[in-house]
């Protein structure tokens, strides 16, 4: 799904982030996909602020980061713990 251009915007102090947001903005070239480390998502929204103008956005994807082997817990299992 990657664009024309990727771009790491990890902040430096993430050691193990919790999420990991990519932004893809649409440019003259193509989409240009930007990744943030977050550890909350509320960090999203100052960091999308921050960036090009909000409708030059495509999409926001969110997914768990998980190192190593992906997350294959599911709801029910999570009510029990």
């Amino acid at each position: 799904m990657s664009g024309e251009g990727t771009i790491a915007a990890t902040k430096p102090f993430v050691t193990n982030p919790r999420w990991a947001a990519t932004v893809h903005y649409r440019a003259d070239a193509g989409l240009v996909d930007v990744t943030h480390d977050l550890d909350e998502i509320e960090e999203l929204h100052d960091l999308v602020e921050r960036g090009p103008h909000w409708d030059t956005i495509d999409r926001i994807v969110i997914v768990r980061a998980v190192a190593g082997s992906p997350l294959t817990l599911t709801v029910e299992e999570a009510e029990k713990l």
